[in-house]
């Protein structure tokens, strides 16, 4: 098990890197530029392009700007330090790069620290996905559990019509819907941001949190209620629930001890994703409700084409979708015994 986890954990490493390389890259070759606002001003001249290239790095070539991402200013080959190893000997003395988790400087955001920009809105994305997601399995499991239960019957169907129309309709359309009849006509909720000014108190949170978080949810509901319901009558005709059944056991019991745990097995696999969830799945709902947080600053970010802040986050994103991934694996392990890692 241990070989295991230190091969993954190499792996992940290379895979990180690979995918930083092709991300590096293809943002590089992209229309457009940190530069290009100035398009519209007739009084700016090449000589200023010049200038700011030289300011932004991007006068350089492209393996050179990506070493200076990745290792630091001082770390480049065009630096007499490097040339004479007195980086190698006194790393701490040269620039940083994201081996140091420093992302650099915005373009937008008038040379701001990316890191700091990310930590200040990191707070607002976790708290509105790890509320979708607690939404999504409260909701979405016990559905696909009454509805496998009683297979057939009227709360089946109205439980797989329920998530099939919802399926047919975009989350953020949904949510811009429910923001102008309940936020614009009834105004029972905010229409949008994360507080109110001047209160701030955690009622307060949470009354701007609970309309997104619910449409946020709908994935999940969706997602954990199919699954759920395709596991559970898969599992309810194995041969070891019908013989627990022989034993006299009751049906509680018989799904609690027998069912419940083995169709659980597949949400162990999908919790790769909530990773993923941090940051991706709450980009449109932060857009549709005004929410503070990375979603936005990703936006941002690529329509400004703000290079370090759109690699910062990309980067995280990727570091934690490999992390989750390599979670499952390890998880599986110990959740089905079945699964030996010997090599």
């Amino acid at each position: 098990m241990t070989r295991y986890i230190v091969r993954r954990t190499i792996q992940s490493f290379f895979l990180i890197w690979l995918t930083s390389l092709i991300a590096f890259t293809v943002y590089q070759f992209a229309p457009g530029g940190p530069l290009q606002f100035l398009d519209d001003d007739p009084n700016v001249t090449s000589a200023d392009y010049d200038r700011l290239e030289r300011v932004y790095g991007i006068d350089r070539a492209i393996p050179i700007q990506y070493i200076v991402w990745v290792v630091g200013e001082d770390w480049t080959p065009e630096n007499e330090q490097w040339r004479s190893g007195r980086c190698l000997a006194k790393p701490d003395k040269c620039g940083n790069g994201i081996l140091r988790l420093d992302f650099g400087r915005s373009f937008y955001f008038k040379g701001e620290s990316v890191i700091d920009l990310i930590v200040e809105r990191v707070p607002a994305t976790l708290q509105l996905a790890l509320a979708s997601m607690i939404i999504g399995i409260l909701g979405g499991i016990p559905m696909g559990i009454i509805s496998a239960l009683n297979r057939g019957g009227i709360s089946d169907h109205f439980i797989r019509v329920f998530t099939v129309t919802l399926s047919t309709l975009p989350a953020w359309w949904v949510g811009l819907v429910l923001l102008i009849i309940l936020g614009g006509y009834f105004q029972v909720v905010p229409l949008g941001g994360m507080q109110t000014i001047g209160d701030g108190s955690l009622l307060d949170r949470l009354h701007h949190l609970i309309l997104p978080a619910t449409v946020g949810a709908i994935g999940g509901w969706i997602g954990y209620s199919r699954i759920m319901r395709f596991e559970m009558l898969d599992v309810l005709n194995a041969d070891y629930v019908r013989t627990a059944r022989a034993k006299g056991l009751t049906s509680w019991l018989v799904i609690m001890r027998h069912v419940l745990r083995n169709a659980l097995l597949p949400f162990v696999t999908g919790l790769s994703g909530i990773f993923l969830i941090f940051l991706s799945g709450s980009i449109l709902f932060e857009l549709v409700f005004s929410w503070p947080g990375m979603g936005r600053l990703y936006i941002t970010a690529i329509n400004s084409r703000d290079y370090p802040v759109i690699m910062a986050v990309f980067m995280i994103g990727s570091v934690l979708g490999v992390l989750g991934l390599l979670m499952v694996d390890i998880l599986y392990s110990f959740v089905d015994p079945r699964v030996k890692y010997d090599t």
